[in-house]
């Protein structure tokens, strides 16, 4: 937004620059063209230039106008891809839908793509400002919420956006998770170490991930649960 901003600052003072450059000739060649003219007619040249004004204001206008035409649409897009964040809520968790994953369709479109990666970007400030494990694309939003099967797994600065996820492997041995969502505590039996395929949202390709301990195998089970809606 800022950025846009000073884009428009700019070309209208681009705009301006140029108005004043052109009363600036005009005044110049009028004495240069006419050095020894009485006052009189002096008067009669500045009433002419003056009776020209109009048309420097127009071309201002014209100035304004293609700058609105130009900036606008950008200023939309921009808000498009800012997203408030919500904080837990079980009710909603307990009648939300299963999550839509991202289609083929949605895998080769740019204004997708850009999309998904601003979402990311929105989840990972709210991860680096929050104590979670994990935040889910269904918290963000603005007059409805995302409904994209996407999740962040917060690590701080090695916080990963994915989307699509789903396990693709795991081992024999069993461990008690202890998993939490907006107080509400579970506990569930998992395998205490997944690989999962997903998209790499903050590079938009195609990844596989293992996790790199206990903890982190539960988090990504409970996030998949969750955005599945099979937790509660």
């Amino acid at each position: 937004m800022d950025f846009y901003l000073f884009q428009g600052i700019k070309v209208l003072f681009h705009a301006c620059k140029m108005v004043k450059k052109i009363n600036c000739c005009k005044s110049y060649c009028k004495r240069w063209s006419n050095p020894s003219m009485p006052s009189e007619d002096s008067r009669f040249g500045a009433k002419k230039i003056s009776n020209k004004a109009p048309l420097h204001w127009i071309i201002v206008f014209i100035s304004i106008c293609v700058l609105g035409a130009w900036l606008i649409p950008e200023i939309q897009k921009n808000e498009d891809f800012i997203f408030d964040y919500f904080p837990p809520k079980i009710d909603l968790l307990r009648r939300k839908d299963p999550a839509i994953k991202i289609s083929g369709i949605d895998f080769v479109s740019e204004s997708m793509k850009e999309k998904m990666q601003a979402l990311g970007d929105s989840m990972y400030d709210v991860c680096s400002k929050r104590s979670d494990d994990v935040v889910f694309a269904f918290q963000f939003g603005k007059a409805r919420r995302r409904e994209d099967h996407v999740f962040a797994l917060c690590s701080g600065y090695n916080t990963r956006i994915f989307g699509n996820a789903e396990v693709i492997g795991k081992n024999d041995e069993y461990v008690m998770c202890t998993e939490e969502y907006d107080g509400e505590l579970h506990q569930v039996k998992r395998p205490s170490s997944v690989s999962i395929k997903a998209i790499d949202i903050k590079e938009w390709e195609p990844i596989e991930y293992d996790s790199s301990d206990v903890k982190e195998a539960c988090i990504l089970q409970h996030a998949i649960d969750v955005l599945e809606s099979k937790w509660v």
